[in-house]
């Protein structure tokens, strides 16, 4: 039977430690805008919101910005907060105000077809910001020209001067390339030669499945909005280039000539499996998207999905749960027209103990290492 192998990129292939970096020193960025000059993200939160299922840094980092600034504005009166992110933090430093002892996020429920901050959003979160300045927090937190915190995040991935180059804005801190810097494989050299031959040899279908930025469908024509290819660069980290890849730029290009947003596509949505599944089987990339998004709309002819096997075995690597659901509700839509597909999820954890709860918890046969996780396929 054959069997096809949808991989997660940060977590499962890469150790994100670059973005994570970023992210701290976003935080630590907005905290000195506010006065708080040696403030840190303490890794317990940030470790939390992974096991709430709030996996990217995108959403990550309005969070924790935004419990920085509800922290003060919840028990101090400040007169006529701007509405523009960086200009409220620095209006709070002119009150001179005292480190929170610790970040709190509050819960609440992750809803499909939206990012989890805009998620926070519309239940309410951070209520002492002013409706503009959450609104301008929470929002369009994939749109550098739209989000200050992500325009601050993606000084520190890309490095200052590859920002400017790609946006087309000044940088606003000085740094180098924190992908380049700190990024590590976690598919080591043996592990990646294993999974490499598997694939050559007609084992499985393996194609990677990320909401990292990426560059748009191979073959369409030049583009002028900017598509920072952060997922090829973690292949590439790997030894795996010529992977076959859904990242969020090629969803993101479907995703705007159909004016749809694009978290309609990005797991935990079943699109971005789909799509993923069409690729690994050879389907152009554009084709491939295009038939997902024809399926969310509920006007997919099933000949859309004719390259896949009437029976086949579906695996899934991730190390949090929306690409988990993201596959297990594709599988259901390709059972439904008539494919009998066995659904097989495994969890990366790396060690993390609360990965691994979250995980299991949703039934996911848990791994620390890539080497354990092939004994098992049988690679």
């Amino acid at each position: 039977m054959k069997r096809y192998l949808l991989l997660d990129i940060d977590g499962v292939l890469v150790r994100p430690l670059g973005y994570r970096a970023a992210l701290r020193d976003s935080v630590a960025t907005f905290a000195a805008w506010m006065g708080l000059a040696d403030f840190q993200v303490e890794e317990e939160v940030i470790s939390d919101l992974e096991a709430r299922g709030i996996s990217s840094e995108f959403d990550m980092l309005p969070l924790l910005v935004g419990a920085l600034l509800e922290a003060f504005l919840s028990s101090t009166a400040i007169e006529n907060v701007p509405q523009e992110v960086e200009e409220a933090a620095q209006s709070i430093a002119t009150a001179h105000p005292s480190p929170p002892q610790k970040l709190v996020v509050p819960t609440f429920p992750l809803q499909e077809g939206c990012f989890p901050s805009e998620a926070a959003y519309r239940n309410g979160v951070y209520p002492s910001l002013p409706d503009a300045l959450r609104r301008n927090l929470l929002l369009n937190t994939r749109h550098v020209y739209r989000s200050a915190t992500t325009r601050l995040f993606q000084q520190f991935v890309l490095g200052s001067q590859r920002f400017s180059e790609i946006y087309g804005l000044p940088a606003q801190v000085q740094a180098p390339s924190y992908l380049m810097e700190y990024d590590q494989p976690l598919l080591d050299a043996l592990s990646c030669a294993r999974l490499e031959q598997a694939w050559q040899r007609g084992d499985c279908y393996v194609v990677a499945m990320t909401a990292r930025p990426s560059l748009p469908p191979c073959g369409v024509a030049p583009v002028s909005e900017p598509y920072p290819p952060e997922a090829e660069a973690a292949l590439e980290l790997i030894g795996l280039p010529d992977l076959p890849l859904i990242g969020l730029g090629k969803l993101e290009y479907v995703a705007r000539q159909a004016s749809l947003p694009v978290e309609n596509l990005l797991k935990p949505s079943p699109a971005q499996a789909l799509a993923a599944l069409l690729v690994a089987g050879g389907k152009d990339e554009l084709a491939a998207i295009e038939s997902a998004l024809a399926r969310l709309a509920q006007r997919s002819p099933h000949f859309s999905f004719d390259s896949l096997p009437k029976q086949f075995e579906l695996h899934v690597v991730e190390d949090t749960l929306g690409g988990i659901r993201s596959v297990r509700t594709a599988a259901q839509f390709l059972e439904e027209i008539g494919h009998r597909v066995s659904v097989c999820t495994w969890g990366l954890t790396d060690g993390n103990p609360q990965k691994r709860k979250s995980l299991e918890g949703e039934g996911v046969r848990c791994f620390d290492t890539w080497e354990e996780l092939l004994d098992r396929l049988g690679f």
